[in-house]
């Protein structure tokens, strides 16, 4: 379930906040600081954070770098008054999702519920493309593995093809028993690879079928 964190040191406040959001749909961590609920973003049950009210613009830069270490992928919205754009420039550049403005009154409010929406949105593909990107590693893996294994069979091998071409074939049976295992481990760690590629592809082509008939039925 989609973990919420909502952090404001005024009680009613938090409650009227968290009454924005459905409880079947977020799992709602209500707290008067986001240091009460740190390891709930440290075990990234918690993938979205509003602060909500007052803050020490010291503090504030200083929190979200240290958010971001807890969990790369965290949103973090910030919802308060007017501040100075500088400080505005500040909580951006350290990597803030959104700032929503509480002078715009009740609008507000339906401001910040969008922003979570949106913010869940972007955690899940975040967290799929870096999926992704790890399997395509983990994939790469045994390519290189069969890429050095060439490389040091050519070595091995290389001294075959240097003598000279009208002198008779005497490397022995040794030599093309060694060739025939090298070329055996070549195959046993390609095959591996080309199944993990031919499973992503698969997979990607299952998921953009799933997606084009979801949008015709829409």
């Amino acid at each position: 379930m989609n973990g919420l964190l909502i952090a404001n040191k005024n009680q009613e406040s938090r409650e009227q906040l968290a009454s924005l959001f459905d409880q079947n749909e977020y799992q709602i961590t209500k707290a008067d600081s986001v240091a009460n609920a740190l390891e709930g973003i440290i075990n990234k049950e918690i993938q979205v954070v509003v602060i909500d009210g007052n803050y020490d613009e010291q503090n504030i830069v200083k929190l979200i770098p240290l958010l971001k270490k807890c969990n790369r992928n965290i949103s973090i919205i910030l919802a308060s008054d007017e501040m100075p754009i500088d400080l505005e420039r500040r909580i951006r550049k350290e990597g803030i999702f959104y700032h929503a403005l509480k002078t715009a009154g009740e609008d507000s409010y339906e401001e910040i519920r969008q922003a979570v929406s949106y913010a869940f949105k972007k955690y899940e593909e975040n967290t799929n493309t870096q999926a992704i990107k790890k399997q395509k590693e983990k994939a790469m893996f045994p390519i290189k593995s069969v890429l050095s294994t060439i490389a040091i069979t050519m070595m091995l091998v290389s001294p075959a093809f240097a003598v000279d071409t009208s002198q008779t074939y005497n490397s022995g049976i040794l030599t093309l028993v060694f060739v025939g295992f090298c070329a055996l481990l070549i195959v046993a760690q390609l095959v591996p690879a080309v199944l993990v590629l031919f499973g992503m592809t698969k997979a990607v082509a299952q998921g953009v079928s799933k997606k084009v008939q979801t949008s015709g039925v829409k």
